[in-house]
């Protein structure tokens, strides 16, 4: 009798052993699950973050896009009024101010990554030029013989072409 009771008892032994490894293994097992999801949790936050970032960017970008291309009318009618100076006019202190002006406006701008579009007597490019004619020239075809208003790139991106005056 003392022997199967030693038995029981072993056994018993051996199932709370066991049960305690099955335990052991369950918290195992759930503990790589829940470390797995925090680390999914993590590069998901981490790549959120990131998109954030860049669409706050893309938003800062096309505000400033947007800021330039309102101003820019305010430069085309400073030089067109800048343009029509009576040669007796131009050293004129009143003249030399408005020029400075118009050198500050644009040295802004410029700060905002925007460029002017060259444009005169280069060969016609429908990526950075806008034909508004084309007229008998002695250019080459396809040259740009006149430039009716001002193209800009703002970091490398065109956001007005040059409206020109294209040689048949």
């Amino acid at each position: 009798m003392k022997k199967a009771k030693n038995k029981t008892k072993e056994t018993e032994k051996e199932d709370k052993k066991q049960q305690k490894n099955d335990l052991l293994s369950e918290c195992q097992k759930e503990r790589d699950e829940y470390l797995d999801l925090s680390k999914r949790l993590k590069a998901d936050f981490l790549n959120l973050k990131k998109e954030m970032e860049s669409q706050a960017e893309n938003v800062r970008q096309i505000a400033k896009e947007n800021f330039v291309k309102e101003i820019l009318p305010v430069l085309d009618s400073l030089e067109l009024s800048l343009k029509h100076i009576p040669d007796d006019l131009k050293d004129n202190n009143w003249v030399k101010g408005m020029l400075g002006i118009k050198g500050q406006l644009f040295s802004i701008l410029k700060s905002f990554g925007v460029e002017e579009i060259k444009a005169l007597g280069e060969k016609f490019d429908p990526n950075l030029h806008e034909a508004v004619s084309q007229e008998e020239s002695d250019k080459d075809a396809d040259t740009v013989i006149d430039e009716v208003q001002k193209g800009y790139k703002m970091n490398g991106k065109v956001i007005r072409a040059s409206k020109v005056k294209v040689s048949k």
